[in-house]
């Protein structure tokens, strides 16, 4: 075979470079094998060679960069659900809707820990996750972490369906907040999934200068919206309600003190009368019960219903007339609210007489003009002793104020020791 010629069958590989010359072992067939030499690429080829090395290493995955902002987003999302009523929340969170009935229920919150406060854990971790992608110096630990992810993000997707379920069927409502933070689950399913699938491929450097970014861009929601969690510029959290007026049912010395905003129509206004109902029958000599009008917009029937209810106090049946209309409620037209004023033992003609004068209207206007300036969110909505409640509207948790309020004011008075 003449030298330097190869057939194009002829397998070559790089033997070893001796002074600068690479040395080819050939072989054009099994009997018959030969060494050949040829000089090493110029250093501009070694260059280029090289730069195409590490072309074979690729960028972060666009999906763990999507990863990362949904984690961000999901932690914005929990500390306005602490405060919904606070900056952002009031407007992403419709007032007079249904977020206070959801928010407020006992099913948002755990041991009184609030679900927004798991929420908040959840988000983080998984955000620490994403960015220990960006640090972690192997395929292998990447890889881990993936899974990891994917199986974090699975069991609170499961955990997020359940609270749907409550949402819209057990209470019934929508809080737009709620429901964003479920879809970003299961959007942060998806990017682990894909992130997964990303780690499989090429490899990428350790992205440390991307990731210090990240990290310092992360603290800012916790930072910048720390004050919305602790409260810092709610609206009604430290004004103070007067106790004194509206329908009171107890006494005016009794150590707990409930103002109630509510509305006929709300479920979830019935659902706390109740809680309330027993509440007052266990302890009437230590809690009494305010009732202020909040009949909302959305609820065509709620406005009729407080007028109603007024005509009764009239009558001095106001309390029974308000039992009447929740054990009863559901139905809330003219015949109805006629009828349930009649089988109270009302009289019917005066009923119906100041069914049709101002001073019911003006009286439930003007309670609710008060509940849209204490910027109240919706019903049901609750002040122990002339301060904001924030916690569960159960009856266990109201138990637990009740015993405070009146181991403080047995402590206040040495008169009682």
């Amino acid at each position: 075979m003449p030298a330097g010629h190869r057939p194009p069958s002829l397998a070559c590989r790089h033997a070893c470079i001796l002074r600068d010359k690479a040395v080819l072992l050939c072989v054009d067939s099994p009997a018959n094998p030969f060494i050949r030499m040829e000089p090493t690429p110029s250093s501009q080829e070694t260059i280029g060679l090289t730069a195409a090395s590490e072309g074979d290493v690729a960028s972060v995955p666009a999906s763990v960069r999507l990863g990362c902002l949904l984690a961000w987003i999901g932690i914005w999302l929990c500390l306005l659900l602490l405060n919904p009523e606070a900056g952002w929340a009031s407007a992403i969170c419709p007032r007079f809707e249904d977020c206070s009935q959801i928010l407020h229920s006992r099913y948002a919150a755990v041991a009184g820990i609030s679900l927004a406060w798991f929420g908040l854990a959840f988000y983080g971790l998984v955000l620490s996750l994403w960015l220990g992608i960006f640090l972690a110096p192997s395929r292998a630990a990447r890889r881990r972490m993936s899974q990891g992810l994917l199986w974090l993000t699975c069991a609170g997707l499961a955990f997020s369906m359940g609270l749907m379920y409550l949402q819209f069927v057990v209470i019934r409502g929508f809080c737009p907040l709620c429901t964003a933070s479920a879809v970003l689950v299961a959007s942060l399913v998806g990017a682990a999934w894909r992130a997964g699938q990303a780690l499989e491929g090429r490899p990428f450097s350790s992205a440390r200068g991307e990731a210090a970014f990240l990290i310092v861009f992360a603290l800012v929601p916790v930072v910048a919206g720390a004050p919305i969690g602790r409260g810092a510029n709610p609206p009604t959290q430290w004004q103070i309600v007067d106790s004194s007026i509206g329908h009171r049912n107890g006494s005016a010395t009794a150590p707990l003190q409930v103002v109630v905003y509510s509305d006929f129509e709300c479920g979830y206004c019935r659902q706390l009368a109740q809680v309330l109902q027993r509440l007052y029958r266990e302890f009437p000599d230590k809690v009494a019960v305010n009732y202020r009008h909040f009949p909302l917009s959305n609820h065509p029937r709620s406005f009729a219903a407080a007028v109603a209810a007024e005509c009764a106090a009239e009558q001095g049946a106001f309390w029974t007339y308000h039992d009447r209309l929740f054990s009863e409620g559901g139905d809330l037209s003219d015949p109805q609210l006629l009828r349930l004023a009649v089988s109270t033992g009302l009289d019917r003609q005066r009923f119906q007489m100041c069914l049709q004068s101002e001073a019911p209207r003006k009286a439930v206007e003007a309670s609710r003009r008060e509940a849209i300036g204490l910027k109240l969110p919706g019903t049901p909505f609750l002040f122990l002793n002339g301060r904001e409640f924030r916690g569960p509207h159960t009856h266990d948790g109201l138990v637990r104020e009740m015993e405070a309020a009146v181991r403080l004011s047995v402590g206040s008075n040495p008169a009682s020791h």
